[in-house]
Formats: structure tokens, sequence, C-alpha cells
């Protein structure tokens, strides 16, 4: 959120509905000897070094390639599994049915065949589960230095891109093709608002590109990588850049987008079924400064009958923050505007049928005297490892930045504030300012410690993921009946599986605005719309109405 005073402006939260919106089975023909794999298959893992850099692939299943690219400095372990960032979920697979190994750079499996150029590590693969093989891609390292890492990707017969997270271009034009054009981060880290029609949008990093030819030539590659990149699709071949060492991926082959959708939410985590109610017509604006104000406004609506079943609560609810002294991180009811919250909670929703979800940041003031605890036990972002937290400053005030890396800081703040907002009947989260929107370039986090990864650059991109994740996991320990639900303003690949959607920012209010939000140039019929609906959501954890 970006406002630069206390005027009301409406904020219009929107989600996207569609998510931002080998060889047959005889091996004829294929070449080279194929021996099934044992009735408990294994991960294949095959290592290739080059003068300037190693490669290792690993076969997780016939369709399913996870590679990694990274600068010659001995030889690749053939022992160690490839790491996976937290983004990803499923790392229990069960490898290739089938799997041939020719010694010279060639790997089979009953869907695929990946080919490595010995000299540059160029890997290209093709599917060969059709009547006529399909070439896919071919995919190399043009760059593997500390501070640039970028890689090449052969468009061959590719006619759309798509994928990719969540980026406004053209006011007024919904089209989500990204042929001809270059994915740009929000900004140095990555995740950021970037002004857009007179408002500010989320750009947001969701590292997966779908790659849609006329003939079969459908695959996607997922990035698992935490940095912020550029895809630039402009000329042949296509380009990614990035940086932060080695780069991996997964190239995952299927004869549709259907099906490489659900391959990516295999791999990265479905969403469970929200509550009941999130499926209806939720209201924001900017603010409702008391329980009246939101009454009155519930009251119109009805009389213009507009169906409402929830309402989002900004800032004003737990007191506000631009008059002194803020309030920022005190995630407790303002009683003196919303006196008895339970009762009147418990009020709305049996009587009137309206839910509440409470707006938070990850942020809280030096004056509260929440800051000083969470300093005192090292839960705030910090200069350095063991010193004072880093000063942060923006509309709110000035500050300290929780560090959700650290899941002791996301477990006591779920667990002391949050979780009391859950028990009075609170339905939903919504995660404001998690880009991060202010930060310290320097600062110091827990991070990833058995990697080494400290830095700002480090987590940037994985702050708010680790933030959703920590309201999931309070959720489940401590029992609760309700499903998750937040609506997020950033984010990446794999939350939702933690019961996050996302919001589009402090959109313009206007129309070419909202015309851009449709970014879905989808020419499928209902029955497509409705397998990619079903790929995407889970089973309910609940019978819960």
């Amino acid at each position: 959120m970006v406002e630069s005073d206390p005027a009301p402006l409406w904020r219009v939260p929107f989600r996207s509905v569609l998510a931002a919106l080998a060889c047959s089975a005889a091996l004829v023909g294929c070449g080279g000897t194929v021996v099934p794999n044992s009735n408990s298959p294994t991960v294949e893992r095959v290592t290739y070094t080059a003068a300037s850099a190693s490669l290792v692939i690993e076969i997780l299943d016939d369709s399913v390639v996870h590679f990694e690219f990274s600068a010659a400095g001995g030889k690749p372990n053939a022992n160690t599994p490839l790491y996976s960032t937290p983004m990803v979920f499923k790392r229990d697979y069960a490898g290739p049915r089938q799997f041939a190994n020719d010694g010279r750079g060639t790997l089979r499996t009953a869907a695929l065949k990946v080919v490595v150029d010995t000299s540059d590590l160029c890997l290209t693969v093709t599917d060969t589960g059709r009547e006529v093989p399909v070439t896919l891609t071919t995919i190399c390292p043009s760059a593997l230095g500390e501070q640039e890492q970028s890689l090449t990707i052969a468009s061959g017969d590719t006619q759309h891109v798509y994928g990719l997270g969540e980026h406004f271009l053209t006011p007024g034009a919904a089209n989500g093709d990204w042929r001809g054009k270059c994915v740009e981060p929000g900004n140095g880290d990555g995740n950021a608002l970037t002004a857009f029609n007179g408002g500010n949008t989320g750009n947001a990093q969701f590292p997966v590109m779908y790659a849609v030819g006329e003939a079969g030539q459908n695959y996607a590659l997922f990035l698992d990588h935490l940095y912020a990149q550029e895809w630039c699709f402009t000329a042949s071949p296509w380009k990614v850049r990035t940086s932060g060492g080695q780069i991996r991926g997964y190239v995952l082959a299927g004869p549709d987008l259907a099906h490489l959708r659900s391959q990516y939410m295999e791999l990265v985590g479905r969403p469970p079924v929200p509550p009941k109610k999130m499926f209806g017509l939720w209201v924001s604006e900017f603010g409702y400064k008391n329980w009246a104000a939101l009454e009155d406004k519930l009251r119109t609506l009805r009389a213009n009958h507009f169906p409402v079943d929830g309402f989002l609560m900004d800032l004003q609810w737990f007191g506000g923050v631009f008059r002194p002294p803020s309030q920022m991180g005190a995630l407790t009811w303002d009683t003196t505007q919303f006196p008895n919250p339970a009762d009147t909670i418990a009020s709305l929703r049996e009587e009137q049928g309206i839910g509440l979800m409470v707006i938070e940041e990850p942020y809280v003031v030096t004056s509260r005297p929440e800051y000083a605890t969470l300093a005192a036990v090292g839960y705030l972002a910090r200069q350095c490892d063991g010193c004072e937290p880093v000063n942060v400053s923006d509309f709110w005030g000035k500050g300290g930045m929780i560090d959700w890396t650290n899941e002791a800081a996301g477990d006591a703040w779920h667990d002391s504030k949050r979780q009391p907002l859950i028990d009075m009947g609170v339905l939903g989260h919504w995660t404001d300012l998690g880009e991060p929107e202010a930060y310290d370039p320097t600062a110091w986090y827990f991070g990833f410690p058995d990697l080494g990864l400290h830095t700002h650059r480090d987590v940037h991109n994985i702050y708010n993921f680790k933030w959703i994740e920590s309201i999931n996991r309070g959720y489940a320990r401590n029992g609760a009946v309700q499903r998750p639900f937040m609506l997020s303003r950033s984010g990446t690949s794999g939350i939702q599986r933690f019961g996050a959607a996302m919001w589009s920012g402090d959109i313009g209010s206007n129309l070419a605005s909202l015309a851009a939000h449709f970014s879905c140039t989808c020419r499928s019929r209902a029955s497509t719309i409705s397998a990619l609906i079903s790929v995407d959501i889970g089973a309910p954890r609940s019978r819960e109405t």
C-alpha cells in the first residue's frame, strides 16, 4: 500500500480465477538399450563437466527433468540430490519407469529424450511420447559468474509464452502472451510495487514459463531460483538473466497447457479449498473508521441488492498509522472505535452473514512495546548477526521488520497476535507491504543458515512466502477448524499451498486498469478452463461449510 496522506481512496484487491491467470511403450525406433526400472523406481542423476561449467541432471519421472548449471569448480557429486528452494513442495518423485543412458550425452525415459552437448552443456529436450517426436527446446548456460548468470532458451516452434508472475504492461489491454516482450523485475532485488496508469500495481516473480506450440511443442520451465530474474522473448534464442550462484530448474513436458499446469501444481503445491464464505462478494475500501461506518456501508449495499459476504478491514481496525502515535504492529482491535470486537464479529456473522478479513503488515513501529520484545529475542531483521535491528522508514513511521525467515519469529507472532483474532471469528488475513515495500538493503536475516545465505538479496523474493507460510503453520499447530485464507500483495511460486491468493496492489481507479487485470489470451472452451481450475484446487481439509 502506498498512501501519501490519510485521504480516503478505493483499494480494490482482485484475484484472478485462473491464478493471474517418450518413446512409445514398445520403444520402437528409439535406439540404444532401455532397461525398465524395478518395482521401486529411483531418481536417476547424471553429471557432466565442461571447461567452464558443470551440469547435473535428475530425471524425476518420465516427463520431469531437474537440472543445475554451475560454474566449473570440481566434479559435481552424482550422489547428492539437487537443492530445492522452499518454493518446491514435491520432493519424493519416484523416478522414471524406464531409463537409458548411452554414456555419450543421451538420456531416455518412456516420454522424453534429453541430449547434452558435452562441449557446452546445452541440453535439448524432445517429447518422444508422440506419434511424431517433438523437440521442445534447447537450454544453454551463457554466463555463470557470481554476479550474473544467464541462460538461453531456443524458441523453436513456440507460438505463445505465458506465466512468469504478476506484471502490468498496457492500460486497457488484456494479453498475457510474452512473445516479443521482456519480463522485468520490479526493482533490483525483484518483487516490488511499480507505477501503472494512475496507481501502483504488483510486480511479483513466479518463475514458471509455459511455452505453447500449435503442433504440440508444449512444455513448462520452472526456475527454482530466488533472485531477481529478467526474461526476454524479443529475439531467438530467448534469454534469462539473474544472479546468485547456480541456476536450477525443472522442465515439465506434456500434451497441453492443462497437463503442464497440473504438473507445475504438483511440483509447488495445490491450494486447499478456501472457506466457503470467500467465494462470495467482499468489499474493500480505505477504510472504515468504526463499526458504524461499516454497518452503514453494508446497509446501503444490501438496499441496492448487492449480495455482500464480507468486508476487508484496513489500517483503521488496529488504530491507524497516520497520526502519532502510529499503531503499526499493534495487531489488536482499536476498542475505542471498534468496541466489543468478539461480540460484533459474531453478530455480523450470525445475523448478517458477513465475514471479516483484517490487514496486517510486517513492520512494528519503535514506540510500540512489541518492538522491544521482538528486538530482545532477535526476531527482527538486523544490521548484522547479533547486532541491533535495522530501522526502516515508510508512511507508517520508523521501526523494525519482522524476520519471517526465522520460523520461531513467525510462530511467536502468530500465537500471540493472530491466533486471538482467529479465535474471535476473523476469517482471513490480508498481508500487505510484503514485497517488502520498505527495507534496508544491508540487513541481515536468519535466512538459510545451511547455505550461508543471510542478506536481503538472498531473501527478498521469499520474504512474503515465509510470512504466509507462518500463518498456515499456525493454523495447523493450533488445530484451527476453519481453513486458512490469505490475500497477499506479494509472493512467489508455492504460496497457494498455504491458502493464499494475490491481490494486485493499489491500482488506479479507472476501467483501463481494470481491463489490464484480465491478462489471459484464452481461446479454449469452457471444458479446458474447468480443467485448469480443477488442477489448481486441492481437497478441503475439513467439511466446513
